[in-house]
C-alpha cells in the first residue's frame, strides 16, 4: 500500500512538471495574442517619448501584436513605475525604464521601483546630455555661468526633468564640486522643462538631444556643455564639461523592464524582438535625426549593469542626500 501510495506522488509531480513546461512552452509559442501597453513614467514630448514612439513605430512587425503607449508621469517616474510592478507578469505591460526611476530614487529616496520589483528585458540605448540656456542668456560657457551663480548665491534657478532624475543627479554633482547655491524647480520630464526654459521661467538645465537638439540648432538655445567623455558629433563646438574643469559624465538609458515573475519564455521572445527593433533601418534613421544611437544590452547584460549602478547610486546618496 505504501509502496503504491510512493508511486501515485512520483506520478502526480512528474504529471504537474510536465505540465508546467507544456504549459510555458504553450505560452511562448502564443504569445503575445493581444495588444502590448508599454508605460512611459516621464512625460510627454521627453526624450524618453520620442523614442518610444520610435519604437512603436515598428514594433508590431516584430511582434505580430502592436504596441501602445501609455503615459503615466507623476512623482519624477515613480507613478508609472510602481503602476507597471504591480501588473500582472503576463508580458502585456511595459515599463520603459530609466536611471532617474529605477536606480537613483529608488536607490537614495526608497521611493519608486529598483531592480528587486523587475525582469529585464534589454536596454535599448543611452545618450549624455546638454548644459542649456536660452540664446539671449549672457553666459556663453559653464564656467561663466559657474562664476555668476558663485557670485549670486541662490539666485540662479535650475530647471530639471525630475527630482533625483538624471539632471537632477548631474546638477548636484555640479554644485558638490563648485560650492554654488541654486534654487531647483522640477519639472514632469524634458518635455515641460523645456518650455519652462523657452518661456524663461528657469536660467539654466540639462536634458538630451532628443529634446534639445532642435532648439540648439534654431538657435534658441545655447548648449554650454555636452556632459560625456567625448564632444557630441553634431555639435563639435560644444565642450565637454570635463574640458571646463567639471568632472561630469551623464550617461541616461533607456530599458524594457517587466514585473517580477514574468516567465523565462516571454522574456526572451521580447528580449529577441526588440534587439530585431534596434536594428531595423527605419528606427535607427529616426532616432539618430533627434541625436540618439542604439546601445542594446540583452537581459544578462544589462541586469548586471543595472544592479551596478543601483548600488553606486546608494553610495551616492551619502554625499548628495541632504
Amino acid at each position: 500500500m505504501a509502496k503504491q501510495f510512493k508511486q501515485t506522488r512520483w506520478f502526480f509531480w512528474l504529471f504537474l512538471m510536465v505540465s508546467i513546461l507544456v504549459s510555458h512552452v504553450a505560452e511562448a509559442q502564443e504569445y503575445p495574442t493581444k495588444p502590448i501597453t508599454l508605460v512611459n513614467p516621464g512625460g510627454a514630448g521627453g526624450s524618453t517619448d520620442l523614442l518610444m514612439r520610435a519604437v512603436i513605430s515598428v514594433a508590431s512587425g516584430y511582434l505580430g501584436q502592436p504596441i501602445v503607449l501609455d503615459l503615466k508621469p507623476g512623482g519624477s517616474g515613480a507613478v508609472g513605475t510602481d503602476f507597471v510592478a504591480k501588473a500582472a507578469p503576463d508580458g502585456y505591460t511595459l515599463l520603459c525604464g530609466g536611471p532617474g526611476w529605477n536606480s537613483t530614487l529608488p536607490a537614495i529616496e526608497g521611493r519608486s521601483k529598483g531592480p528587486e520589483y523587475f525582469d529585464a528585458v534589454c536596454q535599448i540605448n543611452y545618450n549624455s546630455s546638454f548644459t542649456l540656456v536660452r540664446s539671449e542668456s549672457p553666459f556663453k560657457t559653464l564656467n561663466e555661468a559657474i562664476q555668476w551663480a558663485k557670485a549670486n548665491p541662490n539666485k540662479m534657478v535650475f530647471g530639471n526633468t525630475g527630482v533625483w532624475g538624471a539632471a537632477d543627479l548631474c546638477w548636484k554633482i555640479v554644485r558638490h564640486q563648485t560650492g554654488i547655491v541654486t534654487r531647483d524647480v522640477p519639472h514632469e520630464g524634458g518635455g515641460p522643462f523645456i518650455v519652462a526654459l523657452l518661456g524663461g521661467h528657469v536660467d539654466i538645465g540639462i536634458t538630451g538631444p532628443p529634446v534639445s537638439l532642435p532648439h540648439i540648432q534654431a538657435g534658441k538655445l545655447r548648449a554650454l556643455a555636452y556632459n560625456d567623455n567625448k564632444r557630441f558629433p553634431q555639435t563639435p563646438n560644444v565642450p565637454t564639461a570635463k574640458e571646463q574643469g567639471i568632472d561630469l559624465i551623464d550617461h541616461f538609458w533607456r530599458s524594457i523592464l517587466v514585473p517580477k515573475g514574468t516567465p523565462p519564455s516571454i522574456i526572451n521572445k521580447l528580449a529577441s524582438a526588440f534587439k530585431k527593433i534596434t536594428e531595423d533601418p527605419s528606427f535607427v534613421e529616426m532616432i539618430k535625426k533627434f541625436g540618439e544611437e542604439v546601445n542594446y544590452l540583452g537581459p544578462e547584460e544589462f541586469t548586471k549593469m543595472w544592479k551596478e549602478e543601483y548600488e553606486s547610486r546608494k553610495q551616492l546618496a551619502k554625499l548628495y542626500k541632504k
